[in-house]
């Protein structure tokens, strides 16, 4: 029997899961903005208890592993390293845009989209996204997202260049994600400039954030298919430096351009 505990630290709000063979989930989630490391704990026990299980139950830890907050995804993959490393368990790592296009789904073949677009905000107009196809039979018995353009670092306007050129090609686009809140006239703007308004669509705000019930359905998948790694090899996807880094680096290029015309 699978037993799979997912944590979901990349957004705003932490949550925890888990989810069993037969695909019945437990969620619990935060009510507190960016207060993973004090929570996560709590939470993943409270999801535990409603699974009716103890850690000891436990076959598999996921975590929502990026992109998203940098102290975010730290906090969830340390804690699943560890909780893989504690129960000699294997690790699942998750991504966190399809994770947020897993919890769309639904509600994107209901409201007839063709593509859904998780947009994570990283300020100054980047964003992290990607875009996956919705598709589904025809009694909706099986629905699935199809990946359909790279997950990476993207300028906003660059994105929805691709988006309302697919758009306008074949129907419906969900967006979603906190790149909705950020830039969400820029998003509108360029439908309407592509002639294409009636294509967008914007994801309510009950589901357009990132939450763990949705990462820890991709967990079961990734678990079925034989997709785990070691507690030591569970890695961030952070997508790009952190800031810090990114300065560090500069300062360390910039320096040695500096003795470079010295000599």
């Amino acid at each position: 029997m699978i037993n799979i505990l997912t944590l979901e630290t990349t957004g705003k709000y932490g949550s925890a899961a888990v989810i069993r063979e037969d695909g019945r989930v437990f969620c619990a989630s935060s009510e507190t903005e960016m207060n993973h490391l004090k929570d996560i704990i709590t939470i993943s026990d409270e999801a535990i208890r409603m699974a009716g299980i103890t850690k000891k139950d436990l076959t598999h830890v996921a975590a929502s592993a990026g992109p998203g907050s940098f102290t975010g995804i730290r906090i969830g993959v340390t804690t699943a390293r560890t909780l893989g490393q504690m129960l000699s368990i294997p690790c699942i790592g998750v991504s966190s845009l399809e994770a947020m296009a897993e919890r769309v789904l639904d509600a994107a073949i209901a409201a007839g989209a063709v593509y859904i677009v998780p947009v994570i905000n990283a300020r100054r107009h980047q964003t992290y996204a990607g875009a996956w196809e919705a598709v589904f039979t025809t009694d909706h018995e099986h629905r699935s997202a199809i990946a359909v353009l790279d997950e990476k670092q993207y300028m906003i306007e660059d994105l929805l260049s691709d988006i309302t050129a697919r758009s306008a090609e074949t129907g419906k686009v969900l967006f979603t994600g906190d790149g909705i809140d950020a830039y969400e006239e820029i998003i509108t703007d360029a439908f309407a400039s592509a002639d294409i308004s009636d294509r967008l669509i914007l994801a309510d705000t009950d589901i357009r954030y990132q939450r763990a019930d949705a990462a820890a359905r991709i967990a079961l998948r990734h678990a079925m298919a034989g997709k785990t790694v070691g507690y030591d090899e569970l890695m961030p996807e952070y997508m790009r430096l952190a800031e810090a880094e990114q300065r560090l680096r500069a300062g360390t290029l910039s320096e040695k351009i500096r003795k470079v015309g010295q000599i």
